[in-house]
Protein backbone atom coordinates (compact mmCIF):
# COMPACT_ATOMS: atom_id res chain seq x y z
CA UNK A 1 0.00 0.00 0.00
CA UNK A 2 3.28 2.31 0.55
CA UNK A 3 3.04 3.09 -3.73
CA UNK A 4 -0.92 3.62 -3.89
CA UNK A 5 -0.35 5.96 -0.57
CA UNK A 6 2.49 8.00 -2.17
CA UNK A 7 0.13 8.32 -5.18
CA UNK A 8 -2.96 9.64 -3.11
CA UNK A 9 -0.75 11.83 -1.85
CA UNK A 10 0.62 13.23 -4.27
CA UNK A 11 -2.52 13.30 -7.01
CA UNK A 12 -4.24 15.33 -3.59
CA UNK A 13 -0.76 18.21 -4.18
CA UNK A 14 -1.10 18.22 -7.35
CA UNK A 15 -4.75 19.43 -7.13
CA UNK A 16 -4.28 21.40 -4.40
CA UNK A 17 -1.14 23.39 -6.09
CA UNK A 18 -3.06 24.21 -9.22
CA UNK A 19 -5.93 25.21 -7.78
CA UNK A 20 -4.23 27.54 -5.75
CA UNK A 21 -2.11 28.89 -9.04
CA UNK A 22 -5.30 28.90 -10.54
CA UNK A 23 -7.17 31.13 -7.60
CA UNK A 24 -3.59 33.58 -7.56
CA UNK A 25 -3.89 33.95 -11.07
CA UNK A 26 -7.42 34.95 -11.48
CA UNK A 27 -7.05 37.49 -7.88
CA UNK A 28 -4.03 38.95 -9.20
CA UNK A 29 -4.48 43.08 -9.86
CA UNK A 30 -5.66 43.39 -14.02
CA UNK A 31 -2.81 43.45 -16.13
CA UNK A 32 -1.75 45.51 -18.54
CA UNK A 33 -3.89 44.37 -21.76
CA UNK A 34 -1.53 43.35 -24.57
CA UNK A 35 -3.91 43.38 -27.51
CA UNK A 36 -1.79 41.64 -30.06
CA UNK A 37 -3.68 41.32 -33.01
CA UNK A 38 -4.76 38.60 -34.35
CA UNK A 39 -7.24 38.12 -31.66
CA UNK A 40 -7.64 34.46 -32.34
CA UNK A 41 -11.50 34.80 -30.99
CA UNK A 42 -11.99 36.88 -33.75
CA UNK A 43 -13.77 35.76 -36.97
CA UNK A 44 -11.94 33.67 -39.25
CA UNK A 45 -12.06 36.48 -41.91
CA UNK A 46 -11.07 39.38 -39.24
CA UNK A 47 -8.12 36.66 -37.88
CA UNK A 48 -6.92 36.28 -40.98
CA UNK A 49 -5.01 40.33 -41.53
CA UNK A 50 -4.95 40.74 -37.55
CA UNK A 51 -8.69 42.75 -37.54
CA UNK A 52 -11.10 43.77 -34.77
CA UNK A 53 -14.26 44.48 -34.40
CA UNK A 54 -13.50 47.74 -33.23
CA UNK A 55 -13.44 48.82 -36.60
CA UNK A 56 -17.05 48.35 -37.07
CA UNK A 57 -19.04 51.77 -36.35
CA UNK A 58 -20.83 52.09 -33.81
CA UNK A 59 -19.24 48.37 -32.21
CA UNK A 60 -19.70 50.06 -28.67
CA UNK A 61 -23.52 48.72 -29.56
CA UNK A 62 -23.39 46.11 -30.87
CA UNK A 63 -22.86 42.15 -29.92
CA UNK A 64 -19.05 40.69 -30.36
CA UNK A 65 -18.97 37.47 -30.71
CA UNK A 66 -16.60 35.12 -30.54
CA UNK A 67 -14.87 31.88 -32.44
CA UNK A 68 -13.96 29.54 -29.99
CA UNK A 69 -12.72 27.06 -33.36
CA UNK A 70 -10.45 29.85 -34.58
CA UNK A 71 -8.84 30.02 -30.85
CA UNK A 72 -8.54 25.72 -30.99
CA UNK A 73 -6.94 25.98 -34.47
CA UNK A 74 -4.23 28.45 -33.13
CA UNK A 75 -3.80 26.82 -29.59
CA UNK A 76 -3.11 22.64 -30.43
CA UNK A 77 -0.61 22.99 -32.78
CA UNK A 78 0.56 25.58 -30.60
CA UNK A 79 0.63 23.03 -27.58
CA UNK A 80 1.27 20.08 -29.23
CA UNK A 81 3.40 20.37 -31.78
CA UNK A 82 5.12 23.94 -30.06
CA UNK A 83 4.58 26.21 -33.29
CA UNK A 84 6.53 28.81 -32.37
CA UNK A 85 9.67 26.97 -31.61
CA UNK A 86 9.43 25.79 -34.95
CA UNK A 87 9.61 29.26 -36.59
CA UNK A 88 12.21 30.70 -34.72
CA UNK A 89 14.70 28.04 -33.33
CA UNK A 90 14.60 24.52 -35.60
CA UNK A 91 17.43 23.41 -34.02
CA UNK A 92 16.32 23.25 -30.52
CA UNK A 93 12.51 22.35 -31.72
CA UNK A 94 13.91 18.81 -32.91
CA UNK A 95 14.86 18.09 -29.52
CA UNK A 96 12.20 20.57 -27.71
CA UNK A 97 9.29 18.67 -29.39
CA UNK A 98 10.24 14.97 -28.47
CA UNK A 99 10.49 15.90 -25.12
CA UNK A 100 7.24 17.91 -24.59
CA UNK A 101 5.03 15.39 -26.90
CA UNK A 102 6.62 12.32 -24.83
CA UNK A 103 5.51 14.51 -21.76
CA UNK A 104 1.58 14.67 -23.50
CA UNK A 105 1.68 10.69 -24.83
CA UNK A 106 2.30 9.83 -21.09
CA UNK A 107 -0.55 12.11 -19.96
CA UNK A 108 -2.39 10.50 -22.63
CA UNK A 109 -1.59 7.13 -21.43
CA UNK A 110 -2.78 7.87 -18.12
CA UNK A 111 -5.94 8.69 -18.76
CA UNK A 112 -6.03 5.28 -20.94
CA UNK A 113 -5.25 3.75 -18.18
CA UNK A 114 -7.90 5.22 -16.16
CA UNK A 115 -10.68 5.01 -18.08
CA UNK A 116 -9.32 0.78 -18.86
CA UNK A 117 -9.90 0.39 -15.08
CA UNK A 118 -13.15 1.84 -15.43
CA UNK A 119 -14.43 -0.88 -18.20
CA UNK A 120 -13.24 -3.23 -15.87
CA UNK A 121 -14.79 -2.19 -12.90
CA UNK A 122 -17.68 -2.29 -15.20
CA UNK A 123 -17.33 -5.71 -16.42
CA UNK A 124 -17.39 -9.06 -14.42
CA UNK A 125 -14.38 -7.86 -12.33
CA UNK A 126 -12.13 -10.16 -11.20
CA UNK A 127 -12.30 -12.12 -14.47
CA UNK A 128 -11.85 -8.98 -16.56
CA UNK A 129 -12.95 -10.27 -19.96
CA UNK A 130 -12.14 -8.81 -22.85
CA UNK A 131 -14.34 -7.12 -25.24
CA UNK A 132 -13.69 -4.25 -28.23
CA UNK A 133 -13.75 -1.13 -26.14
CA UNK A 134 -11.24 -3.01 -23.94
CA UNK A 135 -9.01 -4.40 -26.46
CA UNK A 136 -9.10 -1.28 -28.18
CA UNK A 137 -7.45 -0.04 -25.35
CA UNK A 138 -4.99 -2.32 -24.64
CA UNK A 139 -4.05 -1.66 -27.99
CA UNK A 140 -3.86 2.18 -27.23
CA UNK A 141 -2.11 2.22 -24.06
CA UNK A 142 0.28 0.03 -25.50
CA UNK A 143 1.22 2.67 -28.35
CA UNK A 144 1.02 5.71 -26.97
CA UNK A 145 3.35 4.69 -23.66
CA UNK A 146 5.75 3.01 -25.83
CA UNK A 147 5.94 5.65 -28.11
CA UNK A 148 5.76 8.73 -25.08
CA UNK A 149 8.58 7.08 -23.37
CA UNK A 150 10.99 6.82 -26.65
CA UNK A 151 10.36 9.72 -27.29
CA UNK A 152 10.66 11.18 -23.88
CA UNK A 153 13.82 9.61 -23.51
CA UNK A 154 15.57 11.21 -26.77
CA UNK A 155 14.46 14.61 -25.64
CA UNK A 156 15.64 14.37 -21.88
CA UNK A 157 19.00 13.31 -23.37
CA UNK A 158 18.95 16.14 -26.26
CA UNK A 159 17.63 18.84 -24.03
CA UNK A 160 20.37 17.92 -21.32
CA UNK A 161 22.74 17.50 -24.12
CA UNK A 162 22.22 21.16 -25.66
CA UNK A 163 21.76 22.94 -22.00
CA UNK A 164 25.38 21.43 -21.59
CA UNK A 165 27.08 21.86 -24.69
CA UNK A 166 26.22 25.14 -26.52
CA UNK A 167 27.29 28.34 -24.22
CA UNK A 168 24.51 30.63 -25.20
CA UNK A 169 21.78 28.39 -23.79
CA UNK A 170 24.17 27.62 -20.93
CA UNK A 171 24.78 30.80 -19.83
CA UNK A 172 21.10 31.12 -19.08
CA UNK A 173 19.98 27.78 -17.33
CA UNK A 174 20.21 27.55 -13.12
CA UNK A 175 20.70 24.47 -10.93
CA UNK A 176 16.71 24.25 -11.59
CA UNK A 177 16.88 24.06 -15.05
CA UNK A 178 18.79 20.68 -14.79
CA UNK A 179 17.23 18.83 -12.10
CA UNK A 180 13.67 19.31 -13.52
CA UNK A 181 15.32 18.10 -16.66
CA UNK A 182 16.98 15.17 -14.45
CA UNK A 183 13.56 14.34 -12.56
CA UNK A 184 11.77 14.16 -15.74
CA UNK A 185 14.24 11.74 -17.63
CA UNK A 186 14.16 9.21 -14.45
CA UNK A 187 10.73 8.85 -14.73
CA UNK A 188 11.16 8.70 -18.37
CA UNK A 189 14.42 6.13 -18.52
CA UNK A 190 12.96 3.92 -15.16
CA UNK A 191 9.22 3.32 -17.21
CA UNK A 192 11.28 2.62 -20.10
CA UNK A 193 13.28 0.03 -18.21
CA UNK A 194 10.20 -1.53 -16.94
CA UNK A 195 8.55 -1.92 -20.04
CA UNK A 196 11.44 -3.51 -21.76
CA UNK A 197 13.01 -5.85 -19.39
CA UNK A 198 9.81 -7.24 -17.28
CA UNK A 199 5.99 -5.82 -18.86
CA UNK A 200 6.32 -5.14 -22.90
CA UNK A 201 2.52 -4.77 -22.67
CA UNK A 202 2.27 -2.21 -20.19
CA UNK A 203 0.37 -4.74 -17.66
CA UNK A 204 1.81 -3.50 -14.94
CA UNK A 205 0.53 0.18 -15.34
CA UNK A 206 -2.77 -1.07 -16.37
CA UNK A 207 -2.82 -3.10 -13.16
CA UNK A 208 -1.53 0.02 -10.95
CA UNK A 209 -4.05 2.55 -12.11
CA UNK A 210 -6.70 -0.25 -11.23
CA UNK A 211 -5.31 -0.37 -7.60
CA UNK A 212 -5.48 3.09 -7.55
CA UNK A 213 -9.16 3.40 -8.19
CA UNK A 214 -10.48 0.28 -5.80
CA UNK A 215 -7.68 1.55 -2.94
CA UNK A 216 -5.45 -1.13 -3.46
CA UNK A 217 -7.17 -4.05 -5.47
CA UNK A 218 -5.01 -6.57 -7.07
CA UNK A 219 -5.07 -7.02 -10.88
CA UNK A 220 -4.50 -10.27 -12.79
CA UNK A 221 -2.18 -10.90 -9.67
CA UNK A 222 -0.16 -7.76 -10.39
CA UNK A 223 1.55 -6.49 -6.68
CA UNK A 224 3.43 -2.89 -7.44
CA UNK A 225 6.76 -2.29 -7.22
CA UNK A 226 7.85 -6.22 -8.46
CA UNK A 227 10.75 -4.76 -10.33
CA UNK A 228 13.13 -2.04 -9.40
CA UNK A 229 12.84 -0.08 -12.54
CA UNK A 230 8.91 -0.07 -11.89
CA UNK A 231 9.40 0.99 -8.14
CA UNK A 232 11.56 3.64 -9.34
CA UNK A 233 8.91 4.76 -12.76
CA UNK A 234 5.90 4.58 -9.96
CA UNK A 235 7.45 6.63 -7.42
CA UNK A 236 9.31 9.08 -10.11
CA UNK A 237 5.69 9.51 -11.53
CA UNK A 238 3.95 10.48 -8.51
CA UNK A 239 6.18 12.80 -6.94
CA UNK A 240 6.42 14.37 -10.68
CA UNK A 241 2.84 15.04 -10.56
CA UNK A 242 2.77 16.95 -6.84
CA UNK A 243 6.18 18.82 -8.29
CA UNK A 244 5.33 20.09 -11.32
CA UNK A 245 2.22 22.37 -10.48
CA UNK A 246 5.14 23.62 -7.75
CA UNK A 247 7.43 24.82 -10.65
CA UNK A 248 7.42 27.02 -13.53
CA UNK A 249 6.98 24.14 -15.63
CA UNK A 250 3.23 24.21 -14.39
CA UNK A 251 2.95 26.70 -17.93
CA UNK A 252 2.22 23.63 -19.88
CA UNK A 253 -1.50 24.52 -18.30
CA UNK A 254 -1.05 28.02 -16.97
CA UNK A 255 -0.45 29.35 -20.47
CA UNK A 256 -4.27 29.53 -20.76
CA UNK A 257 -4.26 32.80 -18.94
CA UNK A 258 -1.27 33.78 -20.98
CA UNK A 259 -3.68 33.95 -24.20
CA UNK A 260 -6.94 34.53 -22.95
CA UNK A 261 -6.11 37.36 -20.35
CA UNK A 262 -3.34 38.83 -21.57
CA UNK A 263 -2.80 38.52 -25.10
CA UNK A 264 -6.14 37.96 -26.43
CA UNK A 265 -7.86 40.15 -24.03
CA UNK A 266 -10.21 42.93 -26.40
CA UNK A 267 -13.12 43.27 -23.95
CA UNK A 268 -14.86 46.25 -23.95
CA UNK A 269 -13.54 48.91 -20.83
CA UNK A 270 -17.32 50.53 -19.94
CA UNK A 271 -17.61 53.12 -18.16
CA UNK A 272 -19.01 51.98 -14.43
CA UNK A 273 -17.95 48.20 -15.32
CA UNK A 274 -15.79 45.76 -14.14
CA UNK A 275 -12.37 46.31 -16.16
CA UNK A 276 -12.65 50.44 -15.23
CA UNK A 277 -13.03 49.12 -11.50
CA UNK A 278 -9.56 47.31 -11.65
CA UNK A 279 -8.13 50.20 -13.56
CA UNK A 280 -8.93 52.92 -10.70
CA UNK A 281 -7.86 49.96 -8.21
CA UNK A 282 -4.67 49.83 -10.03
CA UNK A 283 -4.24 53.49 -9.78
CA UNK A 284 -4.12 53.56 -5.81
CA UNK A 285 -0.59 50.82 -6.11
CA UNK A 286 2.29 52.26 -4.81
CA UNK A 287 5.21 50.96 -7.33
CA UNK A 288 8.46 50.97 -6.02
CA UNK A 289 10.82 50.71 -9.20
CA UNK A 290 14.20 52.09 -8.54
CA UNK A 291 13.94 54.20 -12.34
CA UNK A 292 14.72 57.85 -10.97
CA UNK A 293 12.63 59.44 -13.55
CA UNK A 294 9.15 57.51 -12.54
CA UNK A 295 9.86 58.55 -9.16
CA UNK A 296 8.15 55.70 -7.67
CA UNK A 297 9.57 55.93 -4.10
CA UNK A 298 6.55 53.57 -2.44
CA UNK A 299 4.41 57.20 -1.21
CA UNK A 300 3.59 57.88 -4.47
CA UNK A 301 0.39 56.14 -5.90
CA UNK A 302 0.05 55.66 -9.66
CA UNK A 303 -2.38 57.80 -9.96
CA UNK A 304 -0.18 60.43 -8.33
CA UNK A 305 3.09 59.77 -10.57
CA UNK A 306 0.86 59.55 -13.66
CA UNK A 307 -0.39 63.29 -12.94
CA UNK A 308 1.90 64.92 -12.26
CA UNK A 309 4.85 66.41 -14.12
CA UNK A 310 8.44 64.05 -14.86
CA UNK A 311 10.86 64.19 -12.45
CA UNK A 312 13.81 66.73 -14.03
CA UNK A 313 17.23 65.33 -13.88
Amino acid sequence: MGFYLLSYLCIFVFILATAYRIYRQITLPIHVRWELYPVQHETAARAAYGGSYLEEVNWWEKTHKRSLFNELRYMLPEILFIRGLWKENRSLWRISFPFHFGLYLMIATSGLLVVHALVILGSDYPAAPGGTIKSLLDGLIVVTGWTGLVLGNIGSLGLLSKRWTEPELRNYSSFSDYFNILFIFLFFVSALAAAVFTDPLLVGAKAYAFGLLTGGLPLNGYAPGQSIAGGVAIVSASLLAAYIPLTHMSHMFMKYFLYHKVKWDDAQNRRGGRIEAAIMENLELKPTWRANHVDADGRKSWRDIASSAPKEK
